[in-house]
């Protein structure tokens, strides 16, 4: 059986048919108890992330842990209570949270090793685990924390891939990357430096200054702020490469300074 939190929270039984869960709440309970799967969460834990202050009676929790229970056993996941609290009896490597922050792990250990090309395998891999935005359609303060978590961590796998591609020289394929991602993180600035940066070094140089210019007019209208001193740079840089290419082209011969280039 496989477990998915990375996207609207869902389980899988053999041959991948979709297993009834139920409500949302019943949906909420399995993503806590995903979220440490073999470790016991504690009632009070439970409670507090699934209901918030809105603390409901026991036969109401006990309703909710019951229908999900109900969904799991027969498909040979126990769900047990234990310490005063509950356990869900499943692995790690069956909910995609876990596999996609193992296969950010195995990438992070290869880049620091040098290996460039494992580590993109690796983050391509866990990236992959993702279905939509994490614990979709569940609200709440602890469903909306955890989300902004599992979202952050997308992001930081998704700059440290385009880092590596970009390394790697594999420019086009960072910039299609990049150039999607640009509309998740519309003012983020390492989004933005390095979708600059792919631009350039495909030879749209002037694409990359109208890139760079959009996003300095985005972060003053959306945040109120100029860009940072690595963006600036970046922009400059890009600017002192085109003088020096268009000086360079003047000083050639007329014939030679219009050879495509």
């Amino acid at each position: 059986m496989e477990f998915g939190i990375l996207g609207p929270v869902e389980a899988w039984a053999g041959g991948g048919n979709v297993v009834a869960l139920g409500s949302a709440k019943v949906r909420c309970v399995l993503a806590v108890l995903l979220r440490v799967p073999g470790t016991p969460v504690s009632r009070e834990a439970l409670v507090d992330r699934v209901w918030g202050d809105r603390v409901p009676g026991t036969s109401v929790r006990y309703k909710y842990v019951g229908r999900l229970r109900a969904a799991l056993e027969p498909h040979g996941v126990g769900l047990v209570s234990r310490d005063g609290g509950y356990l869900l009896a499943a692995r790690a490597e069956q909910v995609d949270m876990h596999r996609f922050r193992n296969a950010v792990a195995q990438g992070r250990a290869a880049l620091a090793d040098g290996s460039l090309g494992a580590a993109c395998r690796f983050i391509v891999d866990g990236l992959a685990q993702w279905r939509g935005p994490a614990v979709a359609g569940l609200t709440g303060p602890w469903a909306e924390l955890f989300r902004d978590q599992l979202e952050r961590e997308r992001r930081d796998a998704r700059v440290l891939l385009a880092r590596c591609l970009l390394d790697l020289d594999r420019v086009e394929e960072a910039l299609d990357l990049l150039a999607e991602w640009l509309v998740d993180y519309p003012v983020d600035e390492d989004v933005i430096g390095l979708h600059v940066l792919a631009l350039h070094r495909c030879g749209r140089r002037a694409d990359a200054l109208s890139s760079y210019q959009h996003a300095v007019d985005r972060l003053g209208r959306s945040l109120g702020i100029g860009p940072d001193d690595r963006l600036v740079q970046l922009g400059r840089r890009i600017r002192a490469h085109d003088r020096d290419h268009a000086a360079a082209e003047a000083r050639l011969p007329r014939s030679v300074a219009r050879l495509p280039h």
